[in-house]
């Protein structure tokens, strides 16, 4: 580019030029004053809380299995005889006594059969004292000479058939009376009312179901559980039971034999202890703590993230020149037990598992270990 000559410019144009380059330099002054050299980041290290990792052979696992309460005498009460109820005095929620009246039958047609049946028997017994005084007077007179043994045999046989007839007589007597008995419908064993089902005036046929009467004390936990759970159970052992809020230790008793075909479960019968207050047909939970043999160890649910393919990451401590990092490994849990879980995968047995916090930090950062 050709120079232009001094004495060429104008004035004007020269102090324009002036002006020009003394901007020019003041603008490259401020810039190199603000600029500064890059000056060196320090990463603090983040204080977390940590844990060690222990490998084991196996772990506990609870279960639980739900069943429900019964009285261990749960009877539906019955008539043994038909006929027209005619009280029934007994209701529901009404505390029993042994041996309390609880309904009748009408007992008028037995009452009939039983007169008739006593008259016959007087009638019968008049004819037979009758029959043997005769018979005694024959044995004499044949002692004698002065009867035959033909009448002496007729009167033995008479006396025989009417002995005969007087015991038939004295069974419809019996019978009579039994069936009087049993219209009267009496408690088997102290208990409360739970059910009737039926009402004064119904007619009602032997076994006909009248009321359902329930023992108030020594109650039954019946839990169905799996064959293989059923086969490891052992009669007369105590075990952990949950009903409502209480928690209570009952021996089992029994072990049913066969297997609930809509469930698949076995029965399980579990004597509950006198002070328990529990009513029948609540739910009652039977606990229990089986070991599983299976390797891995235990880590505190915060300590997992979710990872790929189902598994699961924790954040252990590693060491490195410059302190302490954070490093992923995977797990795959197994079992969980409320905020706790027995995890098995990569993880080296006396690891140091961060065991919180896990938001705060990203794999590769650096911490400072705290002891949880």
């Amino acid at each position: 580019m050709a120079k232009i000559p001094i004495k060429l410019l104008s004035r004007g144009s020269l102090l324009a030029v002036v002006a020009a380059v003394s901007l020019s330099f003041l603008i490259t002054s401020l810039i190199n004053g603000n600029v500064r050299p890059p000056q060196k980041q320090v990463r603090t290290p983040l204080p977390v809380a940590i844990m060690p990792y222990t490998r084991e052979d196996h772990y506990i696992r609870k279960s639980s299995y739900i069943g429900n309460v019964r009285a261990r005498r749960d009877s539906a009460l019955a008539f043994e005889v038909p006929g027209t109820l005619e009280t029934l005095p007994a209701r529901e929620g009404m505390s029993i006594s042994e041996g309390q009246l609880l309904a009748t039958l009408n007992t008028d047609q037995r009452l009939a059969r039983l007169r008739a049946a006593e008259a016959e028997l007087a009638k019968i017994t008049t004819n037979l004292e009758l029959a043997t005084m005769k018979r005694e007077r024959l044995a004499d007179l044949l002692d004698r000479g002065l009867t035959s043994q033909q009448t002496f045999d007729d009167a033995q046989l008479g006396t025989q058939a009417l002995q005969q007839a007087q015991r038939a007589i004295s069974a419809r007597r019996d019978s009579a009376l039994m069936d009087i008995e049993k219209s009267n419908l009496k408690a088997p064993f102290s208990g409360v009312v739970a059910q009737r089902f039926a009402d004064q005036g119904a007619v009602v046929t032997p076994g006909t179901p009248i009321l359902r009467l329930l023992a108030q004390s020594s109650f039954e936990a019946h839990v169905g559980v799996p064959i293989a759970i059923g086969n490891s159970l052992t009669p007369g052992e105590i075990y952990s039971l949950t009903i409502g809020n209480q928690h209570l230790e009952a021996k089992l008793q029994n072990i049913r034999g066969d297997v609930d075909a809509a469930t698949l479960t076995v029965g399980t019968i579990f004597l509950l202890p006198e002070e328990a207050a529990v009513k029948t047909g609540e739910t009652v939970s039977l606990e229990l703590a089986e070991p599983v043999h299976e390797s891995g160890g235990w880590v505190p649910l915060s300590s997992l993230t979710a990872g790929n393919r189902g598994l699961w990451d924790v954040l252990v401590v590693k060491t490195v020149p410059e302190g302490y990092v954070a490093v992923r490994e995977a797990v795959e849990i197994i079992y969980s037990n409320n905020d706790q879980v027995f995890v098995a995968g990569t993880l080296a047995d006396d690891a140091q598992i961060i065991a919180s916090g896990l938001h705060r930090l990203s794999p590769g950062a650096f911490i400072t270990p705290v002891e949880d």
